[in-house]
């Protein structure tokens, strides 16, 4: 499947009409970890139809982006920093941490660490566990 993502209606209405206009089945779905709309499609296309569909895409997806940071540079800034947190049943959120306690952290432990620190949170959460700590076997 080839996986097509906008962040705004209009571009992505742009971009299912070209699918449409070359007849070309396809799927539209919301993306909620990144507020986003998953646009998906076959991969077995034409070479050459996929060149076109690739252009088109680059070009919304650039205009898209732009829309997008210059919603995110006017004066109501908001500094916040998140983690993409998977989950075992394959849902994912995002925890929203605080971008100085973040930073903080980063200074003192590699991103392999963090993430480390974060899955043994997850799994300790997802899968509960009530033996002693001087017993478990780890």
């Amino acid at each position: 499947m080839l996986e097509y993502l906008f962040f705004n209606t209009v571009f992505a209405e742009k971009f299912s009409r070209l699918l449409k206009s070359k007849s070309l089945e396809f799927e539209q779905s919301f993306e909620s970890v990144q507020n986003a709309i998953l646009i998906t499609t076959s991969e077995d296309i034409d070479d050459e139809l996929w060149d076109e569909i690739d252009e088109a895409y680059d070009d919304l997806s650039e205009q898209d982006q732009q829309l997008l940071q210059s919603r995110l540079d006017d004066d109501s800034k908001i500094n916040t920093a998140g983690i993409y947190i998977q989950l075992k049943d394959d849902q994912q959120t995002i925890a929203t941490i605080d971008p100085d306690v973040m930073n903080r952290m980063l200074e003192k432990i590699s991103m392999d660490e963090f993430n480390a620190f974060i899955e043994a949170i997850v799994s300790a959460v997802e899968v509960p566990d009530d033996t002693p700590f001087c017993k478990r076997k780890d």
